[in-house]
């Protein structure tokens, strides 16, 4: 599952960076919020296949094994990555002049980044 994770990490950021390059293009005025979460689901499907992986090796030993401290430490910092990037994309659309589109994309890309990371580390 691990390469399935990676191909599709792989996939979805060229792919959303592929749709970003074509929004940038069509629209005069873009929505950081919708940059943001374009780069959201860039990692997202990949994040979600590893720790379903993880979770695939705990649920058979059976309903009363708690859950590893690897889904909990990865979930939560998939959680404060997306709390995180979404307070930075608020503070630098109020703060100024319209940034990049590729900045809100890159700050949905990297809320997933480290929760993507710890996931796959511990399916290793």
């Amino acid at each position: 599952m691990t390469m399935w994770s990676i191909l599709l990490g792989i996939i979805g950021v060229i792919g959303t960076g592929l749709v970003i390059a074509y929004l940038r293009r069509r629209e005069s005025s873009p929505s950081p919020g919708r940059y943001w979460l374009i780069g959201l689901a860039a990692l997202l499907p990949a994040w979600l296949i590893s720790v379903l992986s993880v979770l695939g090796e705990v649920t058979d030993q059976g309903p009363r094994t708690p859950l590893p401290p690897s889904v909990l430490l990865s979930s939560s910092a998939a959680l404060l990555g997306v709390i995180v990037t979404d307070w930075a994309v608020r503070r630098l659309h109020r703060k100024g002049p319209a940034r990049s589109p590729n900045l809100y994309w890159l700050l949905g890309v990297i809320a997933f980044l480290p929760a993507w990371a710890i996931a796959l580390y511990f399916y290793l």
